[in-house]
């Protein structure tokens, strides 16, 4: 398991803002050479419009922070409230047209079998990887542990051995889980 603060983070460049990459599987790839299972991260939008970066061969799940999030998707206009999911293959063409902070988790075509919810309350989940990202300060308890999380700290479990981890959440938080 890793605890991740975004506090401890070094942000770099993009189109319309800052990025945050909070972790990135395998650990020796690579965001700029598209050669990544998976990337979480966390962005500003401070540009208006923005063009969202395209990646072939990705999923992508963006969750807007702190405000709603209005773009243009291939042409067509769609809105999203705060902490509502926005799923789209990334070679798509996506103009924002909303400043604030996003939550994006970038999947490889590869991996067929992930999910990504806003969740709150017990759960027994046996996936390779368990993602925990908190949209507020919280309490979450692994295997009745308790860790305690500010806003923005993020929390990868990898679990190849694929044991059952009981998670009991008291606050929303974003929870992804992936398998190989």
């Amino acid at each position: 398991m890793i605890k991740i603060s975004k506090q401890n983070i070094i942000p770099n460049k993009w189109d319309g803002g800052l990025t945050y990459e909070y972790f990135i599987f395998p650990a020796e790839s690579k965001y700029v050479e598209r050669n990544f299972d998976f990337r979480i991260s966390s962005a500003t939008i401070e540009k208006v419009p923005s063009n969202f970066t395209k990646f072939s061969g990705y999923f992508r799940n963006l969750v807007m922070l702190d405000n709603s999030l209005n773009i243009c998707r291939n042409g067509l206009s769609e809105d999203y409230s705060k902490h509502e999911i926005f799923k789209f293959d990334s070679n798509e063409e996506i103009v924002s047209n909303s400043l604030g902070n996003d939550f994006n988790l970038m999947i490889s075509k590869r991996i067929l079998n992930h999910e990504l919810s806003i969740f709150e309350g017990n759960i027994i989940e046996n996936s390779d990887w368990i993602i925990l990202f908190a949209l507020s300060e919280n309490i979450i308890f692994i295997d009745q542990i308790e860790h305690k999380l500010v806003a923005n700290d993020c929390i990868v479990i990898e679990n190849f051995l694929k044991n059952e981890i009981e998670l009991s959440i008291l606050s929303k938080v974003i929870l992804a889980t992936l398998n190989r």
